[in-house]
């Protein structure tokens, strides 16, 4: 049985009871699939998906160091979402022709998102600033690198900084006096610089220096130069070749005490494979995608970076700096307490080597999502080559500036008009690191707080948006929030009944009356009767705001906002232990009430009939919850309920909210229900759970595997719904013949309420073993 955060795959004590009777009945060790039967408890933190800024892809040109879908299924494995990718390849990216091979060579292979660079040469400083909406920033190579691209005249520097767009980025290789070369060049142009590698005290000090004196500068460190110095060159030998150098354990000390001013953590991953780096004159540069944050989180581990620092560098900053949009229902999920050892061969990249190799370290990616989908789980990648998006093309930049305005006040709530437009300030890109706070009635932005930084100063635009633009801005804006919510700016900690920073949050609701935006995810104000009518995007939904609301429990955030004056009707015309009071629990959670109607003591004894008490109970509350022992006794109370219906279980018809417990339970065990075999066992023909498990799963690739005493079979009907929808569907007649390929054991027992004569009941709990599952 797995099981993380008490959310065990088999969900209740009396199933457990039974199949580990059944297991007793069979007699022996039964086969299994072992990766998935035992998985024990651990904290796993989830985190927004990280931003790598400097990549060396090696495509086009050198393909047999690395190619897209290999670097992008390392930088997954490394929990990094997005990648931009260096121009020095061959040929190198310089102008329109090299970007758009470039781009359509990452359409087809990357597996992540991505964002390619524009590199600076001797004379294309008139040509490049036109292609610079499409790109992730402009590098200039002004030391010796592995490239063709270094510029030796400052007068082309000048030229450059001059040229290229003001508010958008230019990085530079600059390492020693170049550094400050670069950085009085940069003054001179009057625009911000971002200084690449930052490896050597002189260089830490002088960005540091520049920074209190007010200059645009931003600077980036690779995990190679906190964690290896010259001294490892003994052990590493001629592999220890990469540009920057390793410095001395004194500079490393320095960039450590000077992490304050240091924006971003960058890999600088190179690529080149063993063969090459062994030879006698290796070609500079390290992999770092796979190994780069277990590095950063064994330094949180021990206590030399804080978790929060690892955000900001890894997602804020890098998104702020390089103007890159938000991904969408994106994230990773990192086991705190993994210890292992960096192998010599990690699995991804075609470097095939780490100068890591044999490292301790603690902590590691277990699950990514992007855009909503298993990107990668367990170190498997999930996502074919193809699946990255071009953060640039799917949201180019403005190709000027964007003009300064005066910041909103924010005095006045969102104002919605079913016939008027909507205004609601945004900043220009991505939102630049805002926080929003939703509106605990509609769960809709009504405020957005633009943290201060040192980067840039945020500003905002307040444009008039149409509804149908309102709802896919809400969506994004909605799911990045879901994250602040619990994790704070980043993951940094928040103290109960502190707001964040930049204004106080404002508690009171928005004015009675105001009309309710309609919802993004389509479920606003719909009765859930089934599970037929919920799509992929709905149940993606549903499961991120369920993860979140997990998450700010497990930290004692109060959630009580949310549903604040709400009332749930709760109608149990059945007994019911767990779903009664997990209806009760999460309504309190989240700060709303329960009218309940207790069928023994309500004018139901004297006969009032269902409709009669459903349109009573919806009058006086926001929404009805039924449970009723006769099937279809749910779409007769939504026929007459004033308030959204939830079916809690309608006799052997549905039990639509267990069946997304369920989903939701195998996910996040298991981390995917794609690929899965998944057996039902017991009382399938009764089992209304089955029923709408087997017609949820259909939105997934798996296959259903059914056993059951003679008679108590799965329906046809849901056979047939199945099998319409591609599912391959397998009947068995004994337990252990379906087990030994199967992911996920689902265990019900024999309904005796379900049967008329309880000479019926027993002729079918000891007409077959699985005669066991009564109770």
């Amino acid at each position: 049985m797995a099981v993380d955060f008490s959310v065990p795959l088999v969900t209740d004590v009396k199933c457990a009871k039974l199949l580990v009777e059944a297991l007793r009945r069979v007699g022996g060790a039964p086969d299994l699939k072992t990766h998935v039967d035992c998985i024990s408890s651990r904290r796993i933190m989830k985190l927004p998906g990280l931003i790598d800024v400097h990549v060396h892809v090696r495509e086009p040109g050198a393909t047999h160091k690395e190619d897209w879908a290999s670097c992008s299924a390392a930088a997954l494995a490394g929990g990094v979402t997005l990648i931009c990718a260096m121009p020095n390849t061959q040929p190198p990216t310089t102008d329109l022709d090299a970007l758009t091979l470039t781009k359509e060579l990452a359409d087809r292979g990357s597996r992540c998102d991505f964002a390619v660079f524009l590199g600076a040469s001797s004379n294309n400083h008139t040509t490049l600033p036109e292609l610079a909406p499409r790109a992730a920033a402009l590098k200039m190579y002004l030391n010796e690198t592995f490239t063709t691209l270094r510029l030796h005249d400052t007068t082309i520097w000048l030229k450059h900084l001059e040229s290229w767009p003001p508010h958008l980025p230019v990085c530079v290789h600059a390492e020693g006096q170049t550094t400050a070369a670069a950085l009085m060049m940069a003054h001179l142009a009057g625009r911000p610089i971002h200084v690449c590698h930052v490896a050597l005290r002189e260089e830490v000090l002088l960005i540091r220096s520049a920074k209190e004196k007010g200059m645009a500068v931003t600077c980036e460190v690779c995990p190679h130069h906190l964690f290896l110095t010259s001294d490892d060159l003994e052990h590493l030998g001629l592999k220890g070749e990469v540009r920057p150098r390793l410095a001395s354990p004194a500079d490393q000390q320095a960039l450590w005490d000077n992490l304050d001013i240091i924006d971003c953590f960058a890999t600088d991953h190179a690529p080149h494979t063993l063969e090459e780096k062994s030879g006698l004159q290796p070609p500079p540069g390290f992999p770092g995608l796979e190994t780069m944050l277990p590095l950063l989180l064994t330094a949180v581990t021990q206590g030399k970076l804080s978790m929060e620092d690892l955000v900001n560098k890894l997602h804020h900053n890098p998104r702020r700096i390089f103007h890159l949009p938000r991904q969408p229902r994106t994230y990773i999920e990192v086991d705190l307490d993994a210890q292992w050892t960096i192998p010599e061969s990690p699995p991804f990249s075609k470097a095939r080597w780490t100068p890591f190799a044999g490292r301790k370290v603690t902590g590691r990616v277990q699950r990514v999502v992007l855009r909503g989908e298993m990107a990668y789980v367990d170190g498997q990648v999930l996502v074919p080559p193809g699946f990255g998006e071009d953060v640039r093309e799917t949201q180019p930049l403005s190709p000027a500036p964007v003009q300064p305005v005066a910041p909103p006040t924010f005095a006045a709530p969102l104002q919605y008009s079913m016939a008027a437009n909507i205004t609601l300030p945004l900043p220009p890109h991505g939102y630049g690191g805002a926080k929003v706070l939703l509106n605990s009635e509609f769960q809709t932005p009504t405020e957005i707080i633009i943290p201060t930084s040192s980067v840039t100063t945020p500003q905002l635009l307040s444009p008039v948006r149409k509804p149908a633009q309102l709802l896919h801005r809400t969506q994004d804006l909605y799911g990045e929030l879901l994250s602040d919510v619990c994790l704070g700016e980043g993951v940094g900690e928040r103290k109960e009944g502190t707001a964040p920073r930049g204004r106080p949050r404002d508690p009171s609701p928005l004015p009675t009356g105001l009309p309710t935006p309609p919802a993004a995810h389509g479920l606003q104000g719909r009765h859930i009767l089934n599970v037929e009518n919920l799509n992929k995007d709905q149940l993606n939904h549903i499961f991120d705001l369920a993860q979140t609301f997990r998450a700010c429990i497990n930290k004692d955030r109060p959630l009580d906002h949310i549903l604040k004056g709400k009332l749930m009707a709760l109608m149990f015309y059945e007994v019911s232990t767990r779903t009664n009071c997990s209806f009760q629990a999460a309504a309190q959670r989240l700060g709303g009430r329960t009218v309940t109607l207790d069928i023994n003591t309500s004018s139901v004894k004297k006969g009032e009939t269902l409709e009669d008490s459903v349109i009573m109970m919806s009058g006086y509350t926001d929404v009805v919850v039924i449970r009723h022992p006769e099937p279809g006794a749910v779409t007769r109370a939504a026929a007459v309920s004033r308030r959204p219906v939830i079916n809690a279980g309608d006799g052997v018809g549905e039990h639509p909210t267990q069946a997304l417990l369920d989903v939701f339970a195998i996910r996040e065990e298991i981390g995917t229900v794609n690929g899965l075999v998944i057996t039902m066992v017991g009382d399938l023909k009764h089992g209304r759970t089955v029923h709408s498990l087997a017609r949820l799963l259909t939105l997934y690739n798996v296959q259903l595997r059914y056993v059951s005493p003679p008679g108590l079979g799965m329906p046809d009907y849901i056979m047939q719904y199945a099998t319409a929808h591609g599912i391959h569907q397998e009947e068995f007649s004994s337990l252990e013949a379906a087990l030994p390929d199967t992911d996920v054991l689902y265990m019900t027992r024999i309904q005796k309420e379900r049967f008329s004569t309880q000479e019926d009941y027993e002729q079918v709990s000891h007409a077959h073993p699985l005669g066991l599952f009564k109770m």
